[in-house]
Order: structure tokens, then C-alpha cells, then sequence
């Protein structure tokens, strides 16, 4: 069954996702270990126990934070982007396509406001204001 379906993209994957935010949490540890640690010039920095003035530990903070958070984005501009399918425009139900219907309700009220007036107008003996009144008995 499987076997069946094409094969889809690595843009329409969980995985492109998965992998650009690794990436940039890994980026993130980096930088903040080589930053809390002194950098490159201060390779011996020792921290007793493991407290958050760690450099290990706030580099894996770091990882978290930004992976969690550059996942959340992507896929929330990855979900933004996608088209719907056509289908799910058409039909019956909750599938109705919503412009379609607000069209036909703005078309019937003005229907609804011309005849209204024309029968005002009738009432009062004067010419309707859309023209002359086709139907005297309405």
C-alpha cells in the first residue's frame, strides 16, 4: 500500500524541518560553549559540579532553546505555505466554498432592499427608483 503513493519531497517531509533546526541548535551549543568557556584563548576553564555556570550545560540549553524555537517557526511557515487541496473548496457541508455563498446572501438582500422599495413606492403612487415597475401586483 505503501508502494502505491509517489514519494514525497524533502520540502513536503517532517524531515527538512527536523533537520534545519538541529542544525541551528547545534549552532547554538557552539557558539555558547566556545563563548562561556573563555573562547579559544582560555582552553582550561574548570567548573566544580553541575551548576548552570557550566559551560556544557548552558550549551545544551542553548541547543534546546533554539532548536524548539526555530522548529516551531519553520513548521509554522512550512504549514502556511501549502496550498489546499482543490477538493476542499467544493461540495456540500462544511466543504462549501464560503465566497460562493456570501455572494448569493449579498445578491438576495439587495433583491430583498429593491423590492421593498419598489412596493414603497407603489404605495405612495410614485414611479419605483429602479424604473418602471414590470410587476403591478408583485
Amino acid at each position: 500500500m505503501a508502494e502505491d503513493s509517489p514519494r514525497r519531497s524533502l520540502k513536503e517531509t517532517v524531515k527538512a524541518p527536523l533537520i534545519f533546526s538541529f542544525a541551528l541548535g547545534v549552532l547554538a551549543g557552539a557558539v555558547t560553549l566556545m563563548v562561556t568557556s573563555g573562547g579559544s584563548d582560555n582552553p582550561d576553564v574548570t567548573h566544580a559540579g553541575m551548576s548552570l555556570d557550566n559551560p556544557l550545560n548552558l550549551a545544551l540549553i542553548a541547543f534546546g532553546i533554539a532548536f524548539i524555537a526555530s522548529l516551531l517557526i519553520v513548521s509554522m511557515l512550512q504549514l502556511a505555505s501549502r496550498e489546499n487541496p482543490e477538493h476542499l473548496a467544493t461540495g456540500s457541508g462544511v466543504n462549501r466554498n464560503s465566497e460562493e455563498l456570501y455572494r448569493q446572501q449579498v445578491a438576495e438582500r439587495r433583491e430583498k432592499a429593491r423590492r421593498k422599495k419598489q412596493q414603497e413606492a407603489r404605495e405612495r403612487g410614485e414611479q419605483p427608483p429602479y424604473g418602471k415597475d414590470a410587476d403591478p401586483e408583485g
